[in-house]
């Protein structure tokens, strides 16, 4: 039984009742469950509540939520319950699962006041759902910072030992410097070095034209990355682009906007590229 904390109410901030893992940067994709106690006024409240909580989950750059049909390929499964205390207080927690192994990687708990008039700005929305939106988001925003932290510390770390052959590109952005595209899969993932490369070369084009907009918008220490999702043909299917907090720049979503030809793998995988410039 879930019970309320005023604190966490007053604060509105998620609490880690499981420490959530320092390795959250290995992870990128995700499945969402969803569990209700049954309190609330729409018997089918999942049907809406998963697919919001997806697109949030994607907007603020946690995880890539998969479909349906790919939940068995996600690397965690997000499972989020919610429970509604008397008619005040909404509570949710969220597991987060290790898909593969079955190993918890941290759970996070957020609580809510349900206000009797409030809609979100939609009024076919529930009071509850509103709450419900609320503790979600303060776990989201928990799960954001611990990700940016588990990313930071994974780029300050050692690099790894040299895998595939470099990919160069010319001309060099500035002076002597020699520009790298390089693919690899997450933690939870493998793939060969001929695949990687050979994305890597296709998606090559991409990552100088994000160079290239990060340079005229006084970003230059900011390396371009995106993750690459392929489905079980091979084909691409979803690019996200991380830049650094500067994904809503114009030049940035012109390049999202192109489409990206000759990247294909051999069945459904996951690749993560990053575009590094340096000094010979």
């Amino acid at each position: 039984m879930l019970a309320p904390s005023a604190a966490c109410v007053k604060h509105e901030t998620a609490v880690e009742t499981q420490p959530v893992t320092d390795k959250l940067a290995a992870y990128w994709t995700c499945a969402v469950t969803f569990a209700s106690d049954g309190s609330g006024p729409d018997a089918n409240e999942a049907f809406t509540f998963v697919p919001w909580v997806e697109s949030r989950m994607r907007e603020r750059g946690v995880f890539e939520p998969l479909g349906r049909d790919e939940a068995a390929e996600a690397e965690v499964i997000v499972r989020i319950a919610a429970e509604q205390s008397g008619e005040s207080t909404v509570s949710v927690r969220a597991q987060i699962l290790d898909n593969h192994s079955k190993t918890s990687l941290g759970e996070l708990e957020a609580f809510a006041r349900i206000v009797p008039d409030a809609d979100g700005g939609d009024a076919s929305e529930s009071p509850r759902f509103v709450a419900l939106r609320s503790a979600v988001s303060q776990i989201l925003e928990t799960l954001r910072e611990k990700r940016r932290v588990s990313t930071e510390q994974a780029r300050h770390a050692p690099p790894p030992p040299p895998a595939p052959p470099k990919l160069p590109d010319g001309p060099p952005v500035a002076g002597s410097a020699v520009c790298l595209t390089e693919c690899h899969p997450p933690a939870s993932s493998t793939s060969s070095h001929d695949e990687q490369y050979r994305v890597a070369s296709g998606i090559n084009p991409t990552m100088k034209d994000l160079r290239d907009c990060l340079d005229r918008i006084g970003a230059q220490l900011v390396n371009p990355a995106v993750l690459l999702r392929f489905s079980p043909d091979g084909q691409l299917r979803h690019m996200r682009v991380d830049v650094g907090g500067y994904e809503q720049n114009e030049c940035i979503q012109q390049v999202r906007a192109r489409s990206v030809r000759s990247v294909w793998t051999s069945r459904a995988s996951l690749l993560r590229c990053e575009y590094r410039c340096t000094v010979s």
